[in-house]
Parts: structure tokens; C-alpha cells; sequence
């Protein structure tokens, strides 16, 4: 871990101390700080999609609850400690996504192995290279022989977009793999925000700050919700 969450002597700056018996009324065996963080490194895009949806779905993230605004703004140098231990082990945005790609990617090895048992896989690379061909040719005929006819050029450009959009949508049923989800950033960044509220709750724990149980409820609400979403999709996969 960075030397930010150690103390000189080495020993975590935001775990459980040995100096006396700080008052807390959260669990009895705090979260380890990095907890959080580190299970949200092995969410998938399916599980994201999934607990965008539920979040989505869900009452008490139509608006900002005062509770965990309340404790955000009381406590900035220990959010500010929960970003960067978030930062730490996600990463940027993108590196989230991709990281979430990955966990797809490996969910998905066993139906990738499948269709290139029975064959389907080959076949469908196949029809992928004639498709990007049959795209390719009309242009590059029209530009070889008669680049100056820029209604033309322009006719047929919409005409292969059109069968680029028809022809992947073939392939991708023909393919009979999941469909990639559409994660859209704003609402990637507010679950990454509950990953951080999760993050924060477990640091004031674990510094023995004592938190009332509606507090440490609204505080990982947004992980739970996440948690539970993630549940559901691994029973989907079996």
C-alpha cells in the first residue's frame, strides 16, 4: 500500500489500533479499508450494467441523501483518504471499464471455447472479412474511377453504412455471444462514488470513529445495492 495510508512506524493509518478501546457502534470486526475498492476491481461490464439499472430502479438514489452528504462534508480528510485509496486500486474511468472488460472477457472464455469447438467462431470470421470487403469495394471502385462524382461517393456511403448496420446486427445474432453492455459514464461515476462512500465508512470504523447505525447504513447503501447486483447476474451465469 502507498505510504499515505502508513504511519512512520509502518503500521496502517486507517486500521484497527491497539491504544485503548475507541467507542464505535458499527460491526465488532470492522471492514479492512481497501475492501471495498479491491472487490469493485473484480466487477464485470455485466455486473456494472446490472447495478446501474438496479441504482437506476432505485428510490433512494433519486437524489443525494443528506445523511452521507452530511458525513462527506464533516470528514474531508478522510474522503479524501477514500479517493485516493479508490483511485489506487481502480484507477481512472477508463481503466475501471477496462478492468471490468477483462472480468467479462474471462466470464465468457467457456462460450468463446464452445463456438470454436463446434466451428461457428471460424465461420463467423469468415462472413465478418466478406462483409468488411463487400463494404470496402463500391467506395473504393467509386474513388478509383470516378472520384469527382461526389453525389455518387455519397449515395453509396450511406448505403454501406446502412449494410454495415444490418450486417453486424446479423453477425452479432449469428454469433450467439452476449451482447456488450452500453455503460454510460455518468452513471459509471456514480457507482464509483458509492464504492467511495463504502471506502469512507470503513475508514472512520476503523479509526474509531463512532457512527450511528443509520449512517453506516446510508454510507454502503450504494455498494450493497451494487453487491446485490452483482449476486444476481453470477446466478444468470450459473
Amino acid at each position: 500500500m502507498s505510504n499515505e495510508y502508513q504511519l512512520v512506524d509502518g503500521s496502517p493509518r486507517y486500521g484497527t489500533r491497539h491504544e485503548g478501546k475507541p467507542q464505535q457502534t458499527g460491526p465488532a470486526q470492522p471492514l479492512r479499508v481497501e475492501e471495498t475498492a479491491e472487490a469493485a476491481t473484480r466487477l464485470g461490464l455485466d455486473d456494472m450494467a446490472a447495478a446501474i439499472d438496479r441504482r437506476l430502479d432505485s428510490a433512494w438514489a433519486d437524489a443525494e441523501d443528506p445523511v452521507v452528504a452530511a458525513l462527506r462534508k464533516e470528514n474531508p480528510e478522510e474522503l479524501a483518504a477514500a479517493r485516493a485509496l479508490v483511485q489506487l486500486h481502480l484507477g481512472s474511468q477508463r481503466q475501471w471499464r477496462l478492468k471490468a472488460q477483462a472480468v467479462r472477457d474471462k466470464q465468457l472464455a467457456g462460450t468463446v471455447a464452445r463456438r470454436k469447438a463446434s466451428g461457428s467462431a471460424r465461420a463467423i470470421l469468415v462472413m465478418r472479412l466478406g462483409l468488411m470487403a463487400a463494404l470496402i469495394a463500391p467506395p473504393a471502385y467509386i474513388v478509383a474511377t470516378d472520384q469527382d462524382d461526389y453525389l455518387k461517393l455519397l449515395l453509396t456511403g450511406i448505403i454501406c453504412f446502412a449494410a454495415a448496420m444490418i450486417g453486424g446486427h446479423f453477425l452479432t445474432i449469428r454469433a450467439r455471444v452476449p451482447v456488450m453492455p452500453n455503460i454510460r459514464g455518468p452513471w459509471l461515476s456514480e457507482l464509483r462514488e458509492d464504492v467511495v462512500n463504502a471506502t469512507l465508512v470503513a475508514i472512520l470504523q476503523n479509526k474509531g470513529v463512532a457512527l450511528d447505525r443509520r449512517t453506516i447504513a446510508a454510507g454502503r447503501r450504494g455498494w450493497e445495492s451494487i453487491q446485490v447486483a452483482a449476486k444476481a447476474v453470477a446466478a444468470l451465469h450459473g
